[in-house]
């Protein structure tokens, strides 16, 4: 009985021992984010970027908003909790006024895809991409997809209107 004992206290120390060292090393989510903004600001790509670097926006250049299309009106299921998300919102991009030519014709060559990916990057976020007041990790997956879609970086920032997000 004492030997079981033993071996039992073993375990259980040797899985606290794993589970501390798991916390210590695993980064929080806010780690995550900080990281990838970190990233975005010094230009690091994992590969999946275009090669092309994203000029930054002098301070007497001119700058337009487009309207992306139509508005979006997202539903998702999470068979986990048991709920039903619906999102709704309209998004706008920032482009330098000398690109929007160029803009508008690839977008409505590819109106298609750039909204599958919106869509499917929105249904995939978790519950605190879509509470963040700022929305900025979403910001920054949509900004990274449609500059990819476009073939070169002329989006400078994505804007969200009329944003709403329900759980039912």
């Amino acid at each position: 009985m004492k030997a079981k004992l033993q071996i039992m206290g073993g375990i259980l120390v040797l899985v606290l021992v794993e589970c501390v060292v798991a916390y210590l090393i695993i980064p929080s989510p806010q780690d995550v984010i900080r990281a990838a903004e970190m990233q975005a600001q010094s230009g690091q790509t994992d590969g999946t970027m275009m090669k092309q670097e994203l000029q930054p926006l002098s301070a007497d250049e001119e700058t337009v908003e487009v309207d992306l299309g139509k508005p979006f009106g997202i539903t998702a299921y999470r068979p986990l909790s048991e709920s039903t998300m619906r999102i709704d919102f309209h998004l706008y991009a920032t482009i330098r006024a000398s690109d929007e030519a160029d803009f508008t014709a690839s977008m409505e060559k590819n109106e298609n895809r750039f909204r599958e990916q919106v869509i499917v990057t929105v249904r995939s976020s978790d519950e605190g991409e879509l509470t963040d007041p700022s929305l900025g990790l979403l910001k920054r997956k949509i900004l990274e997809k449609t500059n990819n879609i476009l073939g070169k970086p002329m989006v400078h920032s994505i804007v969200f209107s009329e944003f709403s997000f329900v759980e039912q």
